[in-house]
C-alpha cells in the first residue's frame, strides 16, 4: 500500500513537472516567465537552507552572504577572465563550499544561539566587504553587464531560454539534496537536529557532521548565487544583506522545515506575493 502511494506521488510529480515545463509555450507574458524563473532560482537557495536548518537543525542567518560570494565569484570569473559559464558555476560552488567549511569549522562546537550570532556577523562582514573592496567588486556600483549564461555556444539571453536552464538546475539540486537526506549523512544530520547529545552517545561525530552539512549547503547556495547573477546580469552589495538572509530563511520555514517540496512552495509564495 505504501509503495502504491509513493508510486502515485511519483507519477503526479512527473505530470506536474511536464505541465510546468510547458509554461513558456502557453504563457506569452515575459514578466510572468521572469517571476517563475526567480521562483526556481530562489527555490535552490531554499533547498540549501532546508538542508542546514530543517534537516540538521543549525539556525543560519548568513545564507545571503553565500549567495553573494557565489554571484561575485562567477561574475568576476566570466567577465574579467573569460571563464566558461559551466566552469565558473562549478568554481563558484566550490569556493562557497570552502568558505562554508571554514565557517562550519569555526562554529562546529558552538551552541544554537551562538551559531546564530556568528552567521549574522559573517553576513554583515561579507556585505561590507562587497561594498568596500571597490577594485574587486565595484563597490556600491557593483558589477554590471555580467555575461549571459552560455553552454556550448548556446546563450541563455532571454527569459524563455533561461527558464529551462533554471528548471534543470532546480531539478538537479532537488534530487541532490534528496540523495543527501536519504543517505547515512542525512540520517546523521537528522539525529543532530533531534538530539545532539544522544547522537554523540550513539557514535555520531557531531562536530564533523555539522561542518559537512555547512559545506554541502554552501556549495548549493553558491551554485544558486552564480546562476542568479547570470540571469540578472548585475551583482550589487545591496542584494546580499542581512534582511535578505531573513527573507531567504523564511522560505523553507513557510513551506515547512524538512520538506523539500515545501522549500519550493515557500519560495514561490514569497517571490510571487510581493
Amino acid at each position: 500500500m505504501v509503495d502504491l502511494v509513493k508510486k502515485r506521488r511519483s507519477h503526479l510529480g512527473i505530470l506536474l513537472l511536464l505541465l510546468y515545463a510547458m509554461a513558456p509555450i502557453i504563457i506569452k507574458n515575459t514578466y510572468v516567465i521572469r517571476v517563475m524563473n526567480m521562483c526556481m532560482l530562489y527555490s535552490i537557495i531554499a533547498l540549501s537552507i532546508n538542508l542546514i536548518v530543517g534537516i540538521s537543525g543549525q539556525l543560519d542567518f548568513g545564507r545571503s552572504a553565500f549567495v553573494g560570494l557565489g554571484a561575485y565569484a562567477s561574475a568576476l570569473l566570466t567577465k574579467n577572465l573569460g571563464v566558461p559559464f559551466l566552469l565558473s558555476l562549478a568554481i563558484s560552488g566550490l569556493f562557497c563550499a570552502a568558505v562554508g567549511f571554514f565557517l562550519g569549522f569555526l562554529c562546529r562546537k558552538s551552541a544554537f544561539d551562538y551559531l546564530t550570532l556568528i552567521t549574522i556577523g559573517f553576513n554583515v562582514i561579507c556585505q561590507q566587504a562587497f561594498l568596500n573592496m571597490q577594485d574587486l567588486t565595484g563597490g556600491a556600483m557593483g558589477i554590471r553587464k555580467v555575461p549571459h549564461a552560455s553552454i556550448f555556444g548556446f546563450t541563455f539571453d532571454n527569459n524563455t531560454k533561461y527558464f529551462y536552464l533554471a528548471l534543470v538546475l532546480l531539478i538537479i539540486s532537488y534530487f541532490a539534496v534528496k540523495f543527501i537526506i536519504d543517505s547515512k549523512w542525512g540520517r546523521a544530520f537528522e539525529a543532530l537536529r533531534d538530539d545532539p547529545i544522544a547522537a554523540a552517545y550513539s557514535g555520531i561525530k557531531v562536530a564533523d557532521y555539522k561542518v559537512l552539512c555547512f559545506t554541502l549547503g554552501s556549495f548549493i547556495t553558491g551554485i544558486a548565487g552564480a546562476a542568479l547573477v547570470h540571469y540578472t546580469n548585475y551583482a550589487s552589495p545591496y542584494n546580499y544583506t542581512l534582511d535578505e538572509s531573513v527573507l531567504l530563511l523564511q522560505m523553507p520555514i513557510l513551506g515547512g522545515l524538512g520538506s523539500l517540496p515545501g522549500s519550493i512552495i515557500g519560495s514561490a509564495i514569497l517571490i510571487i506575493v510581493p
